[in-house]
């Protein structure tokens, strides 16, 4: 269930639609491809879960989508305190959200899926910190589970410096980690200008979430996201970069509104945009 195709261009797709109509949704924009998000229990466990996956790879048939990456997420996770509540790294919870983790990464393996992409949470800062000393033990484990599966583990960006993600990956020493680049959320956070990101480990970029934001103008405050192209990541320069290094993988357009006209014309602009940029790269 994973692609070939140079810098294939999809978006991302939850649970909170069937399957069928999501699938349906991407075909109209003239897609492909996706990123899976999330799969509820209904799908990791039990025989409701095999039935609803046969149901899903029957979908995946019928419209001939193709899955990129699983990309992983946690129930009871509070956003509004994102330093402290989300992720693996907060100790409280980071037990039962790796049993979560490992058995949705069998999932993926069972679809085929090898790449595997999640917000861990805000890594500490300083290595000596006991979270931080556990959080490193936990993911070392959870790679190595990762890639006895034959999968990678995809750092989605945001919560922390491009610095501090270098020190965690150096220090878990698993050669199957890499990022899932999302430039919006760098900006969103607060954290690095994007551009940063990419020149100090855009080697290690597997997938790339397609999204702008603007930075707030209060302290601690989570920005604002936007259209793609109208927000302060530089995302047409950031593209062009990735090209030159060598990026050729899965554009995944992320944009987090409502249903309805709205999402659907920015979700046009966006693949416009990419295509544009992507012709320009080849011509270039």
């Amino acid at each position: 269930m994973t692609t070939t195709e140079e810098l294939s261009i999809g978006t991302m797709v939850r649970f909170d639609l069937e399957p069928e109509k999501s699938f349906q949704r991407l075909r109209e924009f003239g897609l492909h491809c996706c990123q899976l998000a999330a799969p509820p229990d209904e799908y990791l466990y039990g025989s409701t879960g095999r039935r609803n996956t046969r149901n899903l790879l029957n979908a995946l048939e019928e419209y001939g989508i193709t899955i990129t990456s699983l990309f992983i997420s946690f129930p009871g996770q509070d956003w509004n305190d994102w330093k402290n509540g989300i992720g693996l790294v907060p100790p409280e919870t980071r037990a039962e959200r790796i049993v979560r983790a490992c058995r949705s990464a069998d999932w993926a393996r069972e679809l085929g899926i090898v790449q595997i992409a999640s917000h861990v949470g805000a890594i500490p800062e300083n290595p000596g910190n006991p979270v931080y000393v556990g959080f490193v033990k936990a993911m070392r484990g959870l790679c190595r589970l990762l890639e006895a599966n034959g999968q990678i583990l995809a750092y989605e960006t945001g919560q922390e410096s491009a610095a501090v993600l270098e020190m965690a990956v150096n220090d878990i020493g698993i050669d199957n980690q890499r990022i899932n680049f999302d430039p919006a959320n760098l900006v969103m956070y607060g954290q690095d200008d994007p551009m940063e990101l990419v020149k100090k480990l855009g080697r290690l970029v597997v997938h790339v979430h397609c999204k702008d934001g603007c930075r707030s103008q209060i302290e601690g405050k989570l920005g604002r996201e936007v259209r793609l192209g109208d927000g302060e990541t530089g995302f047409r320069e950031l593209f062009c970069e990735l090209y030159r290094q060598g990026y050729r993988g899965p554009l995944t357009i992320e944009r987090e509104i409502g249903a309805g006209a709205e999402l659907r014309a920015d979700i046009k602009h966006a693949v416009d945009l990419l295509e544009s940029l992507k012709t320009e790269m080849k011509q270039a």
